[in-house]
C-alpha cells in the first residue's frame, strides 16, 4: 500500500510540475511574440500561466501512458515581425530559456533542503523540488535540439542562410522519423539529452550552492 501511495504521489507531483512548466514555456513564447509585434497568441489568451490554456489533450494523455507529453503549440505569425528571422529565433528561444530560468530558481530551495535532510519532512520537499528541477532542465535541453518541430529547429532557421535551412527542411519527414526512433529507443536520451542535462545541472549547482551556503 505504501509503495502504491508513493507511486501515486510521485505521479501527481510530476503531472503538476509538467502542467506548470509547459505553461511557463508556452507563455514565454506568446509574450515574446507579442513584444515583437505579433498579437496572435495574446488574442487567443495564451499569455497566461493557466495550464488549461496550454495543455494538449493527446499530449496530456501521453503523460499518463508513457510519462512524456507536450503542450499545444503557441501560434506565431512571423509576418508581424520587423525582422522575421530574428523574431522567430527570439520567440523560439524564449520557451527553453524560461524553463532554464525556472530550474535555476528551483535550485535555491532544492539545495537548501538537500543540506537539511535531517529535519522532518525536508526529504519529501527535496524530492518534490528535485522532480521539478530535473524536468525543467530536460524540457530546456530537449526543446533546444535542432530537430523539427522543436524550438531548436526554428532557432536554427535564424542562424543558417535561408537557402541552407530550406534545403535541410526538404528532409524534415525523414529527420522526424529518425528522431522518434532514437527517442523511443532511449538512444537519444542516453547519448545526447541526459549528458547535456548533467553538465548544465552541475554548472547550476556549482554557481547556486555557494549562495545557498550563506543562508544555511
Amino acid at each position: 500500500m505504501a509503495i502504491l501511495l508513493g507511486y501515486v504521489l510521485n505521479f501527481v507531483v510530476t503531472f503538476v510540475f509538467f502542467a506548470f512548466s509547459i505553461s511557463i514555456h508556452e507563455c514565454a513564447h506568446a509574450y515574446s511574440a507579442y513584444r515583437l509585434g505579433d498579437s496572435t497568441a495574446k488574442d487567443q489568451g495564451r499569455i497566461t500561466l493557466n495550464p488549461l490554456k496550454h495543455l494538449d489533450p493527446l499530449g496530456t494523455l501521453m503523460i499518463f501512458l508513457i510519462s512524456f507529453g507536450w503542450a499545444k503549440p503557441t501560434p506565431v505569425n512571423a509576418m508581424y515581425f520587423k525582422d522575421r528571422k530574428k523574431g522567430i529565433m527570439i520567440t523560439s528561444l524564449a520557451g527553453p530559456v524560461s524553463n532554464l530560468l525556472f530550474a535555476i530558481l528551483l535550485a535555491f530551495p532544492l539545495l537548501y533542503f538537500q543540506a537539511n535532510l535531517y529535519r522532518p519532512l525536508n526529504g519529501y520537499i527535496y524530492a518534490v523540488l528535485n522532480i521539478g528541477f530535473n524536468m525543467n532542465l530536460i524540457l530546456a535541453v530537449f526543446n533546444m535540439l535542432p530537430i523539427p518541430p522543436l524550438d531548436g529547429s526554428k532557432i536554427l532557421s535564424g542562424i543558417l542562410p535561408s537557402s541552407t535551412y530550406y534545403r535541410m527542411m526538404e528532409y524534415e519527414t525523414y529527420i522526424t522519423i529518425i528522431f522518434i526512433i532514437l527517442m523511443f529507443s532511449e538512444i537519444l536520451s542516453k547519448t545526447i539529452l541526459l549528458p547535456i542535462v548533467s553538465v548544465i545541472k552541475s554548472a547550476i549547482i556549482y554557481i547556486v550552492f555557494p549562495i545557498v551556503k550563506l543562508i544555511i
